[in-house]
Formats: structure tokens, C-alpha cells, sequence
């Protein structure tokens, strides 16, 4: 009985092709030749990517593409100095070992002996650039002390001469040239300032009395070997600066009264 029911169900219900047609009839829209072209809406189309991104990357600041350079900081003139010595060192240790053949133990008496010389060179430019400052400060000490204590240019001369006649030649020239300075400075001469040198009185000097160069120059020259070279003054170098000294202070007696 169903076999039947489903048999007639079959031959009552209309075919496949019969419904097709059927739902075309109801929709002029879709019509068979319209369902069978393209559709009606185009699809966009796909966008160039490489052109966008070069447009992109052409816009001036919208990227960073390189690094920054670092900051170097800057390097000391010391450090550059002690860079070269190092770079020289490195090369007369090349070039030796590659002329001479030595052991480890060679080697290493080598440097230590050459390093012990560099410090024993460096130490003697220390004590030789000690005793130079040494040598000034004592110079200006001894035009110093007098001027400030406002020593009579007279007193000095004597105490000049008591030294040489004990054969302190170096002393006697000290006390000769403070003399001589303060006799200047006492006369509008020079300024007898505590730190002027030897050259900065001779310029002075120059410029007010250029007569008594000559003479302040032979009583500054065993000055200037004593305070700064410090070699022996003799005899004859001293009566050569006490001579000077006395055509300096009647020369500058004599300006001072007229």
C-alpha cells in the first residue's frame, strides 16, 4: 500500500524541467540567456601594491628608514697622545721580532728594561721641569723680597759687596740686581712689580731710558746665570756687573736731577 501512495505521489507531482520552466515564466528577471552571462556587477580590480608602497615611501619624513649616526664622543688630546706612543711601541716590537729571534723569557727582559728607561726618562723631565720652576720662583723671590720690604738700593749694594768680598759671587749677584732694580723703580724707571721678569724691566726700561740698557743688561746677565742656570758667578763677571751698576746709578742720579 505505501508502494502504491508513493507511485501515485510520483506520477501526480510534476517533472524537474516542468518546475524549471514554470519559475522562469514567474520571474521575467531571470530569464535562461541573462543566467547564462556574466554577471552584471564587474568585480574591482586587484590594486598595484609595489606603486603603493612607492608612493608611500616617497613622502619626505613619514619614515626612518636609516640609522641615525651614533654620537662619538669626542677624544682627550692625552688620550690621542698615549694612543700613538702605544701604536709606536706596538711597531718597534713587530719590527723586532721580526729581524731577531728571541725566547719568551728574552722577550720579556727586553721590555722590562725598556720600560724601566722610558720611566727613568720621564722622571728625569719631571725633576728638570720641577727645578726650572724652582729656578723662577727664586728669581722673582730675590727681586721680590726687596722691593716689598722697600729696601734702601744702597743697603742692597753693600750687602751685594759683603757677599763678594766672602766670595759668594752668586749672592753678591743676586743683591746687585735687586739694587739695580730698585734704584730704577725708585726713580719712575721701571715698575718694580714682584712679578715681573727679567725681559718685562728690560722692555720698561727700553721705553723711559734707552741709555741705561746696556748697563742694566751686564748687571741682569750674572743674575741670570745664578737664579736661572745656576752656574758659579766668578771675579771678573762681578766686578763686570758692580762696574755697570755704578754707571747705572749715577747715570740715573744724574737723569733724576735734571
Amino acid at each position: 500500500m505505501i508502494a502504491a501512495l508513493v507511485a501515485a505521489t510520483a506520477v501526480a507531482a510534476p517533472s524537474r524541467e516542468a518546475l524549471v520552466e514554470r519559475w522562469l515564466h514567474a520571474n521575467p528577471a531571470h530569464r535562461a540567456e541573462r543566467l547564462a552571462g556574466p554577471p552584471s556587477r564587474v568585480r574591482p580590480r586587484t590594486p598595484d601594491l609595489g606603486a603603493l608602497a612607492r608612493r608611500e615611501l616617497s613622502i619626505p619624513g613619514r619614515y626612518r628608514l636609516t640609522l641615525a649616526p651614533a654620537h662619538v664622543p669626542p677624544v682627550p688630546w692625552w688620550q690621542r697622545a698615549w694612543n700613538w706612543i702605544a701604536g709606536r711601541w706596538d711597531d718597534l716590537w713587530r719590527s723586532i721580532a721580526s729581524r731577531a729571534h728571541v725566547g719568551e723569557r728574552a722577550a720579556n727582559a727586553i721590555g722590562y728594561a725598556l720600560l724601566a728607561l722610558v720611566g727613568l726618562t720621564l722622571l728625569a723631565v719631571g725633576v728638570r721641569l720641577t727645578r726650572n720652576v724652582q729656578r723662577s720662583r727664586r728669581a722673582r723671590r730675590a727681586i721680590a723680597e726687596p722691593l716689598e720690604a722697600g729696601a734702601d738700593p744702597d743697603a742692597l749694594y753693600r750687602e751685594a759687596c759683603y757677599f763678594a768680598n766672602r766670595g759668594e759671587f752668586g749672592n753678591a749677584a743676586l743683591r746687585l740686581f735687586a739694587a739695580a732694580v730698585a734704584a730704577l723703580s725708585r726713580r719712575g724707571l721701571i715698575a718694580g712689580a714682584p712679578s715681573a721678569t727679567v725681559g718685562d724691566l728690560r722692555a720698561a726700561l727700553r721705553a723711559r731710558g734707552a741709555p741705561l740698557v746696556p748697563a742694566f743688561d751686564a748687571v741682569a746677565a750674572p743674575f741670570v746665570q745664578t737664579a736661572y742656570a745656576e752656574r758659579p758667578i766668578d771675579a771678573p763677571q762681578w766686578q763686570t756687573a758692580a762696574t755697570a751698576f755704578d754707571f747705572l746709578s749715577s747715570r740715573a742720579e744724574s737723569r733724576d736731577k735734571a
